[in-house]
C-alpha cells in the first residue's frame, strides 16, 4: 500500500510542521505562557491563532467557504499528527478538541439558520464549544442509551434537567452540544440539542481534576434544573440523538488517534538527546542495550 500523501496535502503537512515548530514549541518553554490546567494561556493563544490565520493553517476539518481549510480526511489525519506534536499545537489552528468535532457535527446536520448562529463563531474562534453526553452513575458513559438526564417537550420548548459530567471545556464554553432522553424507546429514546452558556437552568458544579494538562476549560460536571431549549434547537429530529453521538463521536476517534503517534513521535524527539548525553555507569544510556531495545520498540510501535 502506498501511504504517500498527494502533493497539495504534503505541502500543507510541511506548513503545519514548521508553524509548530516555530510558534508553538517555544511557548511550552515558557512557563509564563501556561494558564490553567497547563495549558497554554488565552491571551497567548490568541496572538498564534492570528497568526496561523495569517498562514492559510485555520480550521483544517472546515470547508473553505466556511473560513476553514477544506482538508479530506486522509489530509486533515496527517495535518493533525503535525499539529499535535505541540500540546498548543491544535488549538493554535483550531482543530482541538472538542470544538473540531462539533464543528464536524453542525456541518454535517445542522440547518443553515443553525450553523449561521452556532457554528460560524466557532470556525470563527470567536467561541468555544463542549459536548455534554457523559453522565454520573448510574447514567449514560460509553453507553448513551443508558442516559438519564432528561429533555421534556411542552409546546415548542423542551425542559431539561439532570447531571452530565466530565464535560470537556466546560468552563469556557459558549454553545455547548446536548444530548438528553426524550422516550424510553431503547433506539430512539435520545435527542440532540444546542444550548448557549448565557441561557438560565443550568449550572457548573465543579471543574473535575485530572491527571496531566487539561484542555481549555477542565473537565466540567453540569447541573440541569429547568434549562429551557426551543425547539428550533434541536439538532436532527426527535429520536435522532444517538445517530447525533455517532456522527460527532466517530470522526473524532479518528483525529484523536492521529494526534497521539504526533505527540508519540515528539516524545521520541525529547528523550533522544537525553540518553546520548545521560551517563549512567560509566556510559550513556543511548549505549546500554537495554534501552536501545526500549527505543526501537518504541519506534516500531510509532
Amino acid at each position: 500500500m502506498d501511504f504517500t500523501l498527494p502533493p497539495e496535502v504534503e505541502d500543507v503537512r510541511r506548513q503545519v510542521a514548521d508553524f509548530v515548530a516555530e510558534e508553538c514549541l517555544p511557548v511550552e518553554d515558557d512557563p509564563s505562557a501556561w494558564g490553567e490546567g497547563e495549558n497554554i494561556r488565552l491571551d497567548r493563544l490568541d496572538v498564534i491563532r492570528a497568526k496561523a490565520r495569517a498562514a492559510v493553517l485555520w480550521a483544517p476539518q472546515m470547508p473553505k467557504e466556511l473560513g476553514g481549510m477544506g482538508l479530506p480526511t486522509f489530509g486533515r489525519a496527517a495535518v493533525y499528527e503535525e499539529a499535535a506534536r505541540s500540546r498548543f499545537g491544535p488549538a493554535a489552528i483550531n482543530c482541538a478538541p472538542p470544538d473540531d468535532g462539533n464543528m464536524m457535527l453542525l456541518e454535517k446536520v445542522g440547518t443553515e439558520a443553525q450553523k449561521e448562529r452556532w457554528l460560524q463563531a466557532i470556525i470563527d474562534g470567536k467561541a468555544r464549544s463542549a459536548f455534554a453526553m457523559t453522565e454520573p452513575m448510574p447514567g449514560g458513559g460509553s453507553d448513551p442509551s443508558a442516559m438519564l438526564t432528561t429533555a421534556e417537550r411542552k409546546g415548542d420548548t423542551w425542559i431539561v434537567r439532570g447531571r452530565k459530567w466530565f464535560i470537556t471545556g466546560a468552563d469556557e464554553a459558549q454553545y455547548f452540544v446536548l444530548v438528553a432522553k426524550t422516550s424510553d424507546d431503547p433506539r430512539l429514546g435520545l435527542t440532540g440539542f444546542m444550548f448557549d452558556a448565557d441561557q438560565a437552568g443550568w449550572r457548573i458544579l465543579r471543574r473535575i481534576p485530572i491527571m496531566g494538562p487539561e484542555e481549555h476549560g477542565g473537565h466540567g460536571e453540569l447541573e440541569f434544573d429547568g434549562l429551557e431549549i426551543p425547539d428550533s434547537d434541536r439538532l436532527l429530529e426527535i429520536g435522532d440523538g444517538l445517530k447525533v453521538t455517532q456522527i460527532r463521536l466517530g470522526p473524532a476517534r479518528l483525529t484523536h488517534c492521529m494526534r497521539w503517534p504526533g505527540m508519540a513521535k515528539r516524545a521520541i524527539e525529547i528523550c533522544t538527546p537525553y540518553v546520548r548525553e545521560r551517563q549512567n555507569f560509566g556510559m550513556t544510556l543511548a549505549e546500554h542495550e537495554g534501552v536501545q531495545w526500549l527505543l526501537g520498540a518504541a519506534a516500531m510501535d510509532i
